[in-house]
Protein backbone atom coordinates (compact mmCIF):
# COMPACT_ATOMS: atom_id res chain seq x y z
CA UNK A 1 0.00 0.00 0.00
CA UNK A 2 1.39 3.41 -0.71
CA UNK A 3 1.35 5.77 2.61
CA UNK A 4 1.64 8.70 0.24
CA UNK A 5 -1.00 8.32 -2.48
CA UNK A 6 -3.69 6.63 0.70
CA UNK A 7 -2.67 9.64 2.53
CA UNK A 8 -3.94 12.18 -0.34
CA UNK A 9 -7.06 10.09 -1.01
CA UNK A 10 -8.04 10.08 2.26
CA UNK A 11 -7.36 13.75 2.68
CA UNK A 12 -9.73 14.52 -0.41
CA UNK A 13 -12.46 12.36 1.28
CA UNK A 14 -12.29 14.22 4.45
CA UNK A 15 -12.23 17.62 2.85
CA UNK A 16 -15.32 16.80 0.25
CA UNK A 17 -17.32 15.10 3.59
CA UNK A 18 -16.43 18.11 6.11
CA UNK A 19 -16.03 20.97 3.77
CA UNK A 20 -13.44 21.97 6.17
CA UNK A 21 -9.48 21.75 5.22
CA UNK A 22 -8.22 22.05 8.58
CA UNK A 23 -10.46 19.62 10.11
CA UNK A 24 -9.91 17.32 7.28
CA UNK A 25 -6.47 17.47 8.02
CA UNK A 26 -6.80 17.00 11.50
CA UNK A 27 -8.79 13.55 10.49
CA UNK A 28 -6.45 12.07 8.44
CA UNK A 29 -3.74 12.31 10.76
CA UNK A 30 -5.71 10.89 13.39
CA UNK A 31 -6.94 8.59 10.95
CA UNK A 32 -3.17 7.25 10.39
CA UNK A 33 -2.61 7.71 13.95
CA UNK A 34 -5.07 5.40 14.72
CA UNK A 35 -4.35 3.04 11.60
CA UNK A 36 -0.33 2.36 13.03
CA UNK A 37 -1.28 1.95 16.77
CA UNK A 38 -3.58 -1.10 15.79
CA UNK A 39 -0.66 -3.26 14.25
CA UNK A 40 -2.62 -6.45 14.26
CA UNK A 41 -4.91 -5.30 11.36
CA UNK A 42 -2.85 -4.05 8.95
CA UNK A 43 -1.85 -8.17 8.50
CA UNK A 44 -5.40 -8.73 7.47
CA UNK A 45 -4.55 -7.46 3.84
CA UNK A 46 -7.77 -5.13 4.04
CA UNK A 47 -6.11 -1.98 5.05
CA UNK A 48 -8.09 0.76 2.45
CA UNK A 49 -11.03 -0.16 4.01
CA UNK A 50 -9.55 0.52 7.72
CA UNK A 51 -8.29 3.88 7.25
CA UNK A 52 -11.64 4.89 5.60
CA UNK A 53 -13.66 3.24 8.39
CA UNK A 54 -11.61 5.08 10.87
CA UNK A 55 -12.15 8.18 8.71
CA UNK A 56 -15.55 8.27 8.84
CA UNK A 57 -16.01 7.07 12.66
CA UNK A 58 -13.79 10.40 13.06
CA UNK A 59 -15.97 12.34 11.17
CA UNK A 60 -19.22 11.58 12.32
CA UNK A 61 -17.59 11.85 15.71
CA UNK A 62 -16.67 15.16 14.54
CA UNK A 63 -20.13 16.35 13.10
CA UNK A 64 -22.99 15.14 14.78
CA UNK A 65 -25.03 17.92 14.38
CA UNK A 66 -25.76 19.28 10.66
CA UNK A 67 -23.48 22.01 9.67
CA UNK A 68 -24.07 24.74 7.74
CA UNK A 69 -20.38 25.22 6.51
CA UNK A 70 -19.89 24.37 2.42
CA UNK A 71 -17.23 23.46 0.25
CA UNK A 72 -14.88 26.45 -0.61
CA UNK A 73 -14.59 26.58 -4.16
CA UNK A 74 -11.42 28.38 -4.37
CA UNK A 75 -9.77 25.90 -1.72
CA UNK A 76 -6.81 24.24 -3.11
CA UNK A 77 -7.55 20.93 -1.67
CA UNK A 78 -5.38 18.22 -2.82
CA UNK A 79 -5.68 16.12 -6.02
CA UNK A 80 -3.40 13.71 -8.43
CA UNK A 81 -1.69 15.28 -11.07
CA UNK A 82 -1.64 12.37 -12.83
CA UNK A 83 -5.14 11.07 -12.47
CA UNK A 84 -6.95 12.63 -15.45
CA UNK A 85 -10.58 10.90 -15.84
CA UNK A 86 -13.93 11.75 -15.30
CA UNK A 87 -13.87 10.56 -11.72
CA UNK A 88 -12.31 14.37 -10.48
CA UNK A 89 -14.46 16.42 -8.98
CA UNK A 90 -12.77 20.16 -10.84
CA UNK A 91 -15.55 21.96 -11.59
CA UNK A 92 -17.58 24.21 -9.16
CA UNK A 93 -20.11 23.33 -10.36
CA UNK A 94 -20.17 19.45 -9.96
CA UNK A 95 -19.00 20.10 -6.39
CA UNK A 96 -21.81 22.54 -5.31
CA UNK A 97 -24.41 19.59 -6.84
CA UNK A 98 -22.56 16.84 -4.67
CA UNK A 99 -22.80 19.04 -1.90
CA UNK A 100 -25.87 19.90 -1.83
CA UNK A 101 -27.09 15.93 -1.79
CA UNK A 102 -28.25 14.55 1.29
CA UNK A 103 -25.47 13.47 3.99
CA UNK A 104 -25.75 9.76 2.76
CA UNK A 105 -26.05 9.83 -0.82
CA UNK A 106 -22.65 12.49 -1.00
CA UNK A 107 -20.58 9.64 1.31
CA UNK A 108 -20.87 7.56 -1.14
CA UNK A 109 -20.57 9.35 -4.05
CA UNK A 110 -17.09 10.54 -2.69
CA UNK A 111 -16.04 7.28 -1.21
CA UNK A 112 -16.59 5.75 -4.79
CA UNK A 113 -15.75 8.48 -7.22
CA UNK A 114 -13.04 10.73 -5.44
CA UNK A 115 -11.64 8.37 -3.45
CA UNK A 116 -11.90 6.00 -6.11
CA UNK A 117 -12.75 2.82 -4.18
CA UNK A 118 -14.93 -0.02 -5.43
CA UNK A 119 -18.68 -0.82 -4.70
CA UNK A 120 -17.16 -3.62 -2.18
CA UNK A 121 -15.14 -1.40 -0.39
CA UNK A 122 -17.57 1.36 -0.02
CA UNK A 123 -20.12 -1.01 1.44
CA UNK A 124 -17.78 -2.31 3.93
CA UNK A 125 -16.71 1.17 4.89
CA UNK A 126 -20.37 2.02 5.58
CA UNK A 127 -21.72 -1.11 6.78
CA UNK A 128 -24.25 -1.32 3.95
CA UNK A 129 -24.81 -4.05 1.23
CA UNK A 130 -23.37 -3.60 -2.48
CA UNK A 131 -27.09 -3.25 -3.62
CA UNK A 132 -27.74 -0.41 -1.26
CA UNK A 133 -24.53 1.34 -2.24
CA UNK A 134 -24.99 0.87 -6.24
CA UNK A 135 -28.88 2.01 -5.57
CA UNK A 136 -27.70 4.69 -3.42
CA UNK A 137 -25.02 6.09 -6.46
CA UNK A 138 -27.47 5.62 -9.08
CA UNK A 139 -30.05 7.99 -7.21
CA UNK A 140 -27.21 10.07 -6.57
CA UNK A 141 -25.51 10.13 -9.90
CA UNK A 142 -29.49 10.65 -11.48
CA UNK A 143 -29.74 13.51 -8.81
CA UNK A 144 -26.31 15.35 -9.94
CA UNK A 145 -27.23 14.80 -13.78
CA UNK A 146 -30.51 16.50 -13.49
CA UNK A 147 -28.75 19.04 -11.49
CA UNK A 148 -26.38 19.67 -13.74
CA UNK A 149 -28.45 19.62 -16.94
CA UNK A 150 -30.59 22.07 -15.06
CA UNK A 151 -28.17 24.22 -14.47
CA UNK A 152 -26.72 24.51 -18.24
CA UNK A 153 -30.22 25.83 -19.46
CA UNK A 154 -29.97 28.82 -16.88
Amino acid sequence: MDLQEQYDRLLRYCYMRTGNKEVAEDITQETFLRFWNARAYKDTGKELNYLYTIARNLIISEYRKPSEDVLDPDANYPSKETQEDDTRIDSLAVREAVNALPEELKEVVVLRYVSDLQVKDVARITGQSRFAVRRKLNVALASLKESLEGGEHD
